[in-house]
């Protein structure tokens, strides 16, 4: 198989084929000075129509199984009673973990929903204000060589800003761990009833819930931190699309502003624009 013959073009019809021209030396001449499209690699993958599974979620699967663990710390926890002598104060503590939790969760599906948009494994779809790879990528070109000008930026910030939810595997592991490890303490703890009761501690419920809204904020930290700067690259990027035009005006432009559509504003930024190049 071949890109050509991917296109499926019926050459043994003679009323297609009449359609066809050989290209004129010119042209053939044109067409062999043009820059290598493809390499190898991405000629064969689009000949034979492989081009999938170039990308993957770096933290997917423990997004999922904190998901997972947090629902089922929710689930143990709705309308528990605890078997001490200060089961009011522990009963509100699980209680409390249970709603946080289930918030937990809910973080959970937006900092995955997020991370698959940076990592490139789901398509830009509809949503263009939640940051994609795509796009941020992109927008982070163009960035990089405008504020390397401005602000003298020789670093890849204006790229990696976008990208900070996909790099906290490590941390996320060692959380997950940790959150396991007390749910499956929390879970061996209650004895099934009318209601449910637990031996668990005030001191294990607090921690338990130190684990849960530590994660629950990192998940819904960085996510909004990623797409704020999204927004913010967007906004930069769409006022150099208005300023950039501007930067050299032909004569019948400049005739244009000078006599009829231009402001005292621009007027007078063009001015300082042209006294800076005479002095250069």
């Amino acid at each position: 198989m071949s890109i050509y013959g991917r296109l499926g073009f019926n050459s043994t019809d003679p009323t297609t084929n009449a359609t066809v021209t050989t290209d004129s030396s010119a042209v053939a001449n044109n067409l062999s000075f043009m820059p290598q499209l493809l390499n190898a690699w991405q000629t064969e993958d689009v000949a034979t129509s492989n081009t999938g599974g170039y990308f993957v979620n770096p933290v997917s699967t423990v997004t999922s199984t904190i998901s997972s663990t947090m629902s089922t710390i929710n689930t143990a926890t709705i309308g528990i009673n605890v078997q001490s002598t200060i089961s009011s104060t522990v009963t509100q503590a699980l209680r409390d973990l249970g709603n946080t939790a289930a918030t937990a969760v809910s973080s959970a599906a937006n900092y995955l929903y997020v991370t698959n948009r940076e990592s490139n494994v789901v398509d830009i779809g509809t949503d263009i204000t939640t940051v994609h790879y795509r796009m941020a990528i992109g927008y982070g070109k163009i960035l990089s060589y405008i504020t390397y000008q401005s602000d003298g930026v020789q670093n890849n910030s204006p790229m990696m800003g976008n990208f900070t939810s996909i790099t906290l595997g490590n941390t996320l592991s060692t959380l997950s761990n940790t959150l396991t490890t007390q749910q499956i303490a929390l879970s061996s703890s209650i004895t099934m009833g009318s209601p449910n009761t637990s031996s668990y501690t005030l001191a294990q419920t607090q921690a338990l819930q130190n684990t849960v809204t530590s994660i629950n904020t990192l998940m819904t930290f960085y996510p909004a931190q990623d797409n704020a700067f999204f927004a913010n690259s967007a906004a930069v990027i769409a006022d150099y699309s208005v300023v950039s035009p501007l930067s050299e005006l032909g004569a019948t432009e400049t005739l244009l502003v000078n006599t009829y559509i231009g402001t005292d504003k621009l007027k007078t930024r063009l001015l300082s624009q042209t006294q800076t190049a005479n002095v250069s």
